[in-house]
């Protein structure tokens, strides 16, 4: 699962793909579907997903019946983990949640780029709800997403007791504003890492994503903050 999502034991991939079109995902989410090739084996049976392929948004109902691990302490079990779920239809989004609450002793995570589509559903307390964000500036030269902005407000008005919010890949921010938004969430966790795949994404310096850090840390103290790649912006090398 990588270092940033180490408590993600298993990546339950009953939703796959995203229409966002974020630039930095095709080297990351999207570049880990092309392994779904669709080929014939030497037996002569199709193996693969052509929609996997594609990043098209496609549900997988037959994987509502894979056999899910046991969570202890921090760990989750990612739900469309390679994908955003607010692409699900509501009668596949019903399915998935009738399936977790089969699961009452097991942690299950849900992550978007549009937290609106989380205020359609009554999750579970065994849920943990999360959105991306990059930055608090506007994104669409680079996504498709609904922008910052109305992501933070949007999850500000989901009720549900336990959030995450992921910073990754970082991008240049305006540090109070970004300071508050966290802090008015009250994340249990927050997630900030920058760019792996080289994307030369606007990226803040190192002094002051520390700085940002610190002063989580210090606003939310019950707060987790995992960093990831915490290095000099491209730029500044």
């Amino acid at each position: 699962m990588g270092n940033m999502y180490s408590e993600a034991i298993y990546r339950w991939n009953v939703f796959v793909g995203c229409m966002y079109d974020c630039s930095y995902c095709k080297k990351s989410f999207q570049a880990q579907m092309k392994r779904q090739k669709p080929v014939i084996d030497k037996n002569g049976k199709k193996r693969g997903c052509q929609q996997c392929y594609d990043y098209f948004p496609h549900f997988h109902e037959e994987r509502l019946d894979n056999l899910l691990p046991r969570t202890n302490g921090d760990q989750f079990i990612w739900v469309g983990g390679s994908g955003d779920v607010a692409f699900c239809y509501p009668f596949e989004m019903l399915k998935i949640l009738d399936k977790i609450k089969e699961y009452p002793n097991r942690t299950f995570f849900f992550q978007t780029k549009d937290p609106e589509f989380f205020a359609q559903w009554d999750f579970p307390e065994n849920v943990i709800l999360g959105i991306t964000l990059e930055t608090n500036h506007d994104t669409f030269l680079f996504s498709k997403a609904p922008m910052p902005l109305e992501r933070f407000i949007e999850f500000l008005k989901i009720k549900h007791p336990r959030k995450i919010i992921t910073i990754e890949p970082i991008m240049k921010f305006n540090l109070e504003q970004m300071v508050d938004w966290c802090v008015e969430i009250n994340p249990e966790r927050i997630y900030i890492g920058y760019d792996s795949k080289k994307n030369k994404l606007r990226e803040p310096s190192l002094e002051k994503t520390k700085e940002f850090i610190k002063l989580l840390k210090f606003f939310l103290p019950n707060c987790k903050i995992k960093e990831k790649l915490m290095r000099k912006a491209w730029d500044e090398k």
